[in-house]
């Protein structure tokens, strides 16, 4: 199966090495188009939702592993854990929401846009 990987790159006739990396010829970031904001401290990811929500625009649930295309900013730190926001849009409408890192209590948080679908399992109630 490695044999079909491509491991070659196009080099275009007139770069040679002293001119630096094939990025930095071209003028493009290693990420592409995912990096196109980093200036800003903003990254694209693919985030996948860690629990059920209620959409604040349109009220419909979305379910817990929905992968969306989210803007990744680091917002503070936590000791030396850092705190991450993540913004993405609703697919069933067009509203946007926000969800937050929390280190110390090893969980999510949503800032704004949904709420937290509340499914808390109970064993003794579940015997």
């Amino acid at each position: 199966m490695a044999e079909r990987k491509a491991v070659n790159k196009y080099y275009p006739p007139d770069w040679t090495p002293a001119k630096g990396s094939i990025n930095t010829y071209r003028k493009s970031h290693p990420l592409r188009e995912r990096a196109k904001r980093l200036h800003e401290g903003i990254l694209r990811i693919r985030f996948e939702l860690p629990y059920n929500i209620w959409c604040g625009g349109c009220g419909d649930m979305v379910g817990m592993g929905v992968r969306y295309n989210a803007d990744k900013s680091k917002v503070g730190m936590y000791y030396s854990t850092p705190i991450y926001k993540f913004r993405m849009k609703c697919h069933l409408c067009d509203n946007y929401f926000e969800i937050q890192t929390d280190p110390k209590n090893c969980d999510y948080v949503i800032m704004s846009g949904a709420s937290r679908k509340n499914e808390r399992w109970d064993q003794p109630d579940n015997e």
